[in-house]
């Protein structure tokens, strides 16, 4: 069932890092893979992001993992509507640069988006996993518990 989401106020060391982000003016880098729709690139773009396309790389056609290694050695964020990258098998999270953010709260992310909700994989660096299904719903954020 679908219930109102109550945000957490962050640890010292999350709210840290975040205002040691700002301060530093950081901004996400994404790295757009071919199933990524254009427009999708074009309004990432408009919004200040920096992504660079496996056009550009001259990745195209390649193999997820020739993607990732990209990704991972110039410090991208992969963007994809490619679904094998959600394959934990083929791409686990503690090996995968795919929403790979320790820089923020010590963990691995990755994030399945669909039209009505997402859910949100985390690993920490303590080897736990979690896994929290969001949506926005009326103007309200909400969590699926079961």
């Amino acid at each position: 069932m679908w219930v109102d989401f109550e945000t957490k106020a962050p640890k010292p060391k999350e709210a840290q890092e975040v205002f040691t982000y700002l301060k530093r003016k950081a901004k996400a880098r994404f790295y757009a893979d071919e199933n990524f729709p254009k427009q999708a690139i074009a309004l990432l773009r408009e919004m200040g992001a920096k992504v660079q396309t496996s056009h550009q790389a001259g990745l195209n056609r390649r193999s997820d993992e020739d993607q990732l290694a990209y990704a991972l050695s110039n410090g991208l964020v992969v963007v994809t509507c490619d679904r094998d990258f959600l394959d934990e098998r083929r791409h686990p999270l503690i090996k995968c640069p795919v929403h790979r953010t320790p820089q923020f709260f010590d963990k691995w992310c990755k994030v399945d988006a669909k039209r009505d909700c997402w859910t949100e994989y985390f690993r920490h660096l303590d080897g736990s996993t979690s896994r929290t299904r969001l949506r926005r719903w009326q103007g309200r954020l909400q969590e699926w518990v079961e």
